[in-house]
This record gives structure tokens, C-alpha cells and sequence, in this order.
């Protein structure tokens, strides 16, 4: 055996393994709570509006947190319709949506309206529950002239559209203010 190669373990002092675990430890302490010491800051686009419920093809006013102004609110009571939006101005339109499903709207609109943000607020309820649904918040406004039109479908991303999926149409006829 001239030529055989021995192959030995490297040896590690005792103190080695436990160092690394409390340099991890004290990593993982500081990466989770550095996110947690600040607030979250309120921006211009953030808005919040009350639900509230009409008639078909009734608009619905709510109250916007950031302004106190009225703001016209359509729900799902209001797909097909047609309403008269004033040019410039902000509405909303809320529809029940629950993400943990995997369902979720894909939004889209004609060059006369503008998306201005998009929200979901979670429903209320006890803690520990899942699967637990809420609603989505676009804010509009009506940024061209004429005819406009909002659509929405709910659909799963990965699942190929059949053309059998729930879908919103709201029509917005912006007219001079």
C-alpha cells in the first residue's frame, strides 16, 4: 500500500456548534424585529370607504376617510347597469372576493377610466378561522369623456378561462361637470 491516501475527520473545538447557533439566533431575533418597530405610514392613495347597500343601479354614497367627501359607491347589485359619473371624478366599486380560495377579480377598464387603487379588506371573525372572505375596493375615476366601461372576472390565475366564469360590467357615462 505505497501509494494509499488516509482520510481523517477534521476536528472542531467543543465550543464551535453551539457559537453558530446563538450567532442564528441572534440574526433570526434581529431580521424579525427590525420590521416590526416602525408604523405603517398612511399614504395619499390610501382611502377607505364604508359599506353600505341600495337598490340596483342606485349609486351608493360613501364617505371617504382621506377627503370627507361623498363618494359613489357600486356593489354587485349594480352589474349591467349604467350610471352618469361627472368628469374628474373619484368612485369606488366593491365586490365580494375571498383570496384564500384562490379565486380573485382581474379588473380592467376602458381609456376613459383610471384605476386609482385597488384593496381588499378582509371580513370580521373569530380568531382561528380560515377560509374567511372579504371585499375588494377599486377606486375610479373618471379621467375621459363618453362612454367608459369597468369589468371584472373571478377566476383562479392558473385555471384557463372557459367563458363560464362570474364576471361584472359596469357601465360609467362620464359627462361634462
Amino acid at each position: 500500500m505505497g501509494n494509499a491516501v488516509r482520510m481523517t475527520q477534521p476536528r472542531h473545538s467543543p465550543w464551535h456548534v453551539p457559537a453558530v447557533l446563538v450567532l442564528l439566533a441572534i440574526t433570526a431575533v434581529l431580521v424579525l424585529s427590525s420590521g416590526c418597530t416602525q408604523q405603517a405610514q398612511k399614504t395619499q392613495d390610501s382611502i377607505a370607504t364604508i359599506q353600505t347597500t341600495a337598490a340596483p343601479g342606485t349609486p351608493v354614497a360613501a364617505t371617504t376617510v382621506q377627503e370627507g367627501k361623498k363618494m359613489v359607491t357600486f356593489t354587485e347589485k349594480d352589474n349591467g347597469t349604467t350610471a352618469d359619473i361627472a368628469e374628474n371624478t373619484r368612485f369606488a366599486v366593491q365586490l365580494e372576493e375571498n383570496p384564500t380560495t384562490g379565486y380573485s377579480w382581474n379588473a380592467s377598464t376602458s381609456s376613459g377610466l383610471t384605476i386609482l387603487s385597488s384593496d381588499y379588506q378582509e371580513n370580521k371573525h373569530a380568531g382561528g378561522m380560515v377560509g374567511v372572505g372579504g371585499i375588494r375596493t377599486w377606486v375610479l375615476q373618471a379621467s375621459g369623456s363618453g362612454d367608459q366601461t369597468f369589468n371584472a372576472v373571478y377566476g383562479r390565475s392558473w385555471e384557463p378561462v372557459t367563458g363560464n366564469e362570474t364576471a361584472y360590467t359596469m357601465n360609467i357615462r362620464i359627462v361634462s361637470s
